[in-house]
């Protein structure tokens, strides 16, 4: 309630007594009906008197009681008509205003009051709305210390102040505070009033009215948990919210939208949501959309800014927040950064346009891989073989050779010696090869430039080149990835394979060197033309037995190559053929993995 120091002590009473309209006719009729009436009566009782009795002495008897009679009743006429004139003098019938007034208390949905400062406080009104408010008979309410009371206690203290300093400063006062009802239940009330002040600025009275809000604080406690829950429900997504009002004013973020965009909750309410867009323009296309949104939500793809300025892709879902009276209050969008969704998409975009090509590298690498298995097994066994064979062959060659030269000193002249000892060598030069074939190189791999290395093979056979005037065209990929190789045996092998397709040229004298990279490997291409049958048996090339320009010469090669890890395959198109190095590329790790454990694996 009101002030409880101030008030607590206010009787209170309620005056429900109405005054009604007075059944009494006119003053004057009523006292000359009166009079009428009586004397007649007087008359009729004398003449009736005499009648009956009779005598002189009763004549004159009853003649006197009439006069009296008479006198009574005029004086009595006289009194009734100035006491009626005293009453339409003290009531008057209630004018407009005053029918009114009272018709709004009556149905006032509070209660009204009025009460004087005197030391009783006593209630000059109290609305009938008042029993209603609180639950209790009017009997009950003559007190106010009764209505004080159902003030919750810890309210008290804070309306007993606000009324004093607004009495001080003769101002209104306006209270919102919990009472308990007759019932025993809480009910929120609003209440109003203000001091009524005499001429000399005394205190005379203190009017206000009190109305029950509990509904409204009901809405209001409702309200305010919707906007909690809300709330919490923004701030848990991981997708960036944001609210503008109609004029695409910033009004509400959640805390994903501030990480997503680098800004603070500061820097960002109250702001245009251009402030996002990376141009006028696509703020200016953006604002299209609110024609589509007012049919529904929208689903759209765009690009917006960074605090920083970086411009990235989001995709986001907008729609409309409907206003009072149905119109658009303002726009709610959901936002995703779909940056790595779209570094996905091209990646398949390309890979799907690159699939063919991709599938023939693949397939390349598996034929070369399967050449290079086969051969590598043919080796194998070869190896076993040559070795034996070359153990067994060597003690009766070494024998034959001597006893050939024996013959050769003692013939000089015979042929049959010479060609004993010619073929004598050549079995040795074979077998010599062969050892050598056999023997494991010593690698000391390590991370490579292959166009470096290529490059320097190059420099040094410069003068043959010239000499034989090849022309050469090198393309070279910039970007190539380095390959884990012993460059020393790298640059033997690159220099074995250009003096080889040097001498398998005809005419034509043009080599191309070319460097690309796959998913696994690095490769060298070296492509030149091939003078009639000189590769008459692909695979013979790779074996140790062959010798002059029957071969390439360039089985050493393979085998260098392989003790590296990498392949060498060929293919001829026509008058040109196609030598193809495939090298290992230098992934993390390789330095430490060695050349015959990655060769075995």
């Amino acid at each position: 309630m009101s002030g409880v120091s101030e008030r607590s002590k206010l009787p209170l009473k309620l005056n429900s007594d109405t005054k009604k309209d007075p059944p009494l006719p006119a003053g004057g009729r009523a006292a000359l009906i009166y009079a009428a009436a009586g004397g007649l009566w007087i008359v009729f009782s004398g003449l009736s008197a005499n009648f009956i009795l009779g005598g002189s002495h009763t004549v004159r008897l009853t003649a006197a009681l009439i006069v009296c009679g008479l006198l009574f009743v005029c004086a009595s006429a006289v009194i009734i008509h100035l006491v009626a004139i005293r009453i339409d003098l003290a009531w008057k019938p209630p004018t407009e205003g005053e029918a009114i007034s009272t018709a709004f208390f009556r149905n006032f949905p509070g209660m009204a009051y009025r009460y004087s400062p005197d030391p009783d406080h006593s209630f000059d009104f109290i609305s009938p709305g008042a029993v209603e408010l609180t639950g209790l008979p009017a009997c009950e309410l003559s007190k106010m210390q009764t209505l004080s009371d159902m003030v919750f206690e810890e309210d008290r203290e804070a309306i007993r102040a606000e009324i004093v300093n607004a009495l001080a400063a003769k101002l209104p006062f306006k209270l919102m505070y919990r009472i308990r009802a007759a019932d025993g239940h809480t009910k929120w009330v609003w209440e109003q009033g203000l001091g009524i002040y005499s001429p000399k600025g005394e205190l005379e009275a203190i009017e206000g009215f009190l109305v029950d809000i509990s509904g409204r604080k009901r809405i209001e406690e409702a309200l305010r948990r919707s906007e909690q829950l809300y709330m919490a429900l923004a701030e848990s997504i991981s997708d960036a919210i944001f609210m503008v009002d109609e004029d695409r004013y910033i009004v509400s973020v959640n805390r994903a939208f501030l990480d997503l965009f680098g800004y603070s909750r500061e820097e960002v309410i109250g702001q245009t949501i251009g402030m996002l867009h990376p141009s006028e323009e696509s703020f200016r296309d953006f604002g299209e959309l609110r024609h589509q949104m007012e049919r529904g939500p929208v689903r759209v793809e765009w690009e917006l800014m960074k605090k920083s300025g970086e411009v990235f892709p989001v995709e986001g879902t907008f729609s409309v927040i409907e206003g009072a009276g149905g119109k658009t209050g303002g726009h709610v969008g959901i936002v995703r950064d779909i940056t790595e969704r779209k570094r996905v998409e091209k990646e398949l975009r390309e890979y799907r346009e690159h699939l063919e090509e991709m599938v023939q590298e693949r397939t390349r690498e598996l034929r070369e891989a399967q050449a290079a298995l086969v051969q590598r097994e043919k080796l194998k066994t070869l190896g076993a073989t040559a070795a034996e064979v070359a153990h067994e062959f060597r003690n009766p060659l070494v024998s034959i050779g001597g006893f050939a030269r024996r013959l050769q000193k003692k013939h000089p002249d015979s042929s049959e010696a010479e060609i004993i000892l010619r073929e004598t060598e050549r079995l040795e030069t074979i077998l010599n090869r062969l050892s050598d074939y056999l023997r494991p190189v010593d690698m000391k791999p390590s991370e490579c430039h292959v166009n470096t290395i290529l490059s320097e093979s190059v420099a040094l056979l410069a003068p043959q080149l010239e000499k034989k005037k090849v022309t050469l065209h090198m393309e070279l990929q910039d970007d190539l990835p380095t390959a884990h190789v012993d460059p020393a045996i790298l640059t033997q092998v690159f220099v074995a394979m250009i003096r080889n397709s040097m001498g398998i040229m005809d005419q034509e004298k043009e080599m191309t060197l070319k460097t690309y990279h796959g998913d696994r490997n690095v490769y060298v291409d070296m492509t030149s033309p091939v003078a009639g049958n000189r590769l008459l048996d692909p695979e013979l090339m790779l074996l140790p037995f062959e010798e002059s320009l029957k071969g390439t010469g360039i089985s050493s090669t393979f085998k260098l190559l392989k003790e590296m890890g990498g392949t060498l395959s060929f293919a001829r198109h026509g008058s040109k053929v196609k030598f193809t190095v495939s090298l290992v590329k230098c992934h993390e790790g390789d330095h430490e993995k060695p050349a015959t454990e990655r060769q075995s694996g």
